[in-house]
């Protein structure tokens, strides 16, 4: 006879709402998952987006935007948002989407 299985399943963290730190609307175009190698050590530093697997086009200015950057994921403030979005994708977006 088998033993029965048992799973933890860890409750998931409460997804926050789309706000896209170029206009700050709140409406969500289309997304896109991509699975992908992580960037190698050489490649880290050189381009943010090579590590992007979630990303989100705003409704409102067509910016692509890194889901953890639109979602705020694991309690990331707008300004902090802002901030990573300024510093490391915006000038690197060109309304980028995966190739």
């Amino acid at each position: 006879m088998l033993g029965a299985m048992r799973f933890l399943i860890e409750p998931m963290e409460e997804e926050q709402e789309f706000i896209c730190p170029e206009c700050e609307s709140k409406e969500a175009g289309f997304g896109e998952m991509l699975s992908m190698d992580g960037p190698t050590s050489n490649q880290a530093n050189e381009d943010p987006w090579s590590s992007v697997l979630q990303q989100t086009e705003c409704s409102s200015c067509n910016s692509i935007i890194p889901n953890h950057i639109a979602y705020r994921w694991e309690n990331l403030n707008i300004e902090k948002a802002k901030e990573q979005w300024n510093k490391l994708y915006k000038k690197n977006n060109q309304l980028r989407k995966f190739e």
